[in-house]
């Protein structure tokens, strides 16, 4: 199956998510994070924002969701160090955010806080901001990347070490189905499962049994059948074809996972870790998404972004036991979000400038509800398009009140749950419509139930 995944040029990490049904995308920057909601329209954002990577003409952060204005047709969202990407449903980038080195790629050195197309590039299939990285990366539907931004250490892969504004395109690398950054180096994945690596080398992070940089790419060591790769801040990692996860490079904090804090330019197996599907590559921790959607993380935190409930630094993978049906992870510099299968996100770890988006600025190793909505449905009215034995909300989102409108049936049990997933109200009606009120409730996403000849539905209500 694999074998024959090499044969297209499409990102095995989108591959997957495509195939896990979720279709929300999250990602994190330094201090700053971002959810893209199922509609494809909307974008939430929150924590810092200098350098106007809010894309709202501010420069005031939020320690709650905001949305970004004027945006439509986006199908994924990635965030370098403080600038923001969005690759749109016409296979065409936006950037946004800081543009000190030139990584929004739109011929100036200047920030833009409104997202702005970059010109010249078109086919794309996939792109990185880098992780807590100054330059930007983009894969073409035809195995080409291209690459712009800051390039003290080589990492745009040109041949050369001078910053570059506008794309260019990556040398000698071709049929590449798979692209990541780290902070100053670079990684990709070719049609033959090999993993290519470009830039800093100082820690070993590209892999090649040297610690010498490279401007152009340089192939990992004994690595064939790769599936996936993230990138760390001066280490990357590899999901192999035996579903099993390696990492080289710096291991400072653990981040590698092999149980020790020695570096290493080769590829190590991380310890007793198999079955995974995905994985996320933060600044100095890792983690991994098994099969059966539990999450594992490992390596720096004091700031408790592993959700352990405490605040070491831990060198083998660790059962993030507090959170399960996890669909996806995204890591920003010593805080990471998780997105759950039903929609639900949570954050933990560092949050002085409010990238967990609770509402705090307190930091948490424990992950907690983020105030993140997605309007999946926004009815200030009674739509009246539901059908038989069905039941509507309105307003959605609401402050408070709300009313239920019911279809066909009656006598009804209503349940509200909180997004933790326990019941918080029982509404009892025999009225098509009944009036609800939440006002003693705080702030966040509900879901409204109730059950109709053994099925369940459900309805997502924002209470903002």
């Amino acid at each position: 199956m694999v074998k024959k995944l090499y044969n297209l040029f499409i990102p095995i990490t989108l591959l997957l998510s495509v195939a896990s049904g979720y279709s929300q995308n999250i990602a994190c920057g330094w201090s700053y994070s971002m959810l893209l909601c199922n509609d494809g329209n909307t974008v939430s954002v929150w924590g810092s924002n200098g350098a106007g990577q809010f894309g709202n003409t501010t420069t005031t952060e939020s320690s709650t969701p905001l949305v970004i204005p004027s945006l439509n047709g986006i199908k994924a969202i990635k965030a370098g160090y403080i600038h923001a990407l969005a690759l749109k449903n016409d296979s065409t980038l936006l950037s946004w955010g800081d543009n000190t080195d030139g990584q929004l790629g739109n011929g100036t050195f200047i920030n833009n806080e409104t997202p702005t197309q970059i010109s010249g590039l078109s086919q794309i299939i996939a792109m990185s901001g880098g992780q807590a990285g100054y330059h930007s990366l983009a894969l073409k539907s035809n195995g080409t990347v291209w690459a712009w931004g800051r390039n003290s250490d080589g990492q745009l892969g040109d041949g050369t070490t001078t910053t570059k504004n506008t794309p260019v395109q990556v040398t000698g690398l071709n049929n590449v189905i798979a692209i990541a950054g780290g902070e100053y180096h670079s990684l990709a994945i070719k049609n033959d499962g090999t993993v290519w690596a470009w830039g800093r080398n100082d820690s070993g992070q590209l892999g090649d049994a040297t610690l010498v940089s490279s401007s152009v790419p340089v192939q990992v060591i004994g690595l064939t059948g790769v599936t996936a790769i993230a990138g760390g801040r001066f280490f990357s990692a590899a999901i192999k074809a035996d579903s099993t996860v390696v990492t080289w490079g710096q291991n400072l904090y653990g981040q590698l996972g092999d149980g020790t804090v020695n570096n290493s330019t080769t590829p190590v197996q991380v310890s007793n870790l198999t079955s995974i599907k995905s994985i996320a590559g933060a600044a100095f921790h890792l983690f991994a998404i098994k099969n059966d959607r539990t999450l594992y993380g490992w390596g720096r935190n004091d700031y408790g972004p592993l959700g352990l409930g405490i605040n070491t630094n831990v060198s083998v993978p660790t059962l993030v036991a507090a959170i399960n049906n996890v669909a996806d992870v995204t890591c920003g510099t010593n805080y990471t979000i998780i997105l759950k299968t039903n929609d639900s996100l949570f954050a933990c770890g560092r949050n002085v400038y409010g990238q967990l988006g609770d509402g705090t600025q307190n930091n948490q190793n424990l992950p907690v509800p983020v105030l993140a909505y997605c309007p999946l449905i926004t009815n200030n009215n009674m739509s009246g398009s539901f059908s038989n034995n069905d039941f509507d909300i309105y307003p959605n989102p609401n402050n408070g009140m709300f009313t239920i409108n019911i279809n066909s049936f009656s006598n009804s049990l209503f349940e509200v749950h909180n997004i933790l997933g326990e019941k918080v109200l029982s509404i009892k009606t025999n009225t098509q419509t009944t009036d609800v009120n939440l006002n003693t409730l705080p702030n966040g996403i509900y879901y409204v139930t109730t059950v109709v000849h053994n099925k369940p539905l459900v309805r997502k209500l924002f209470k903002q």
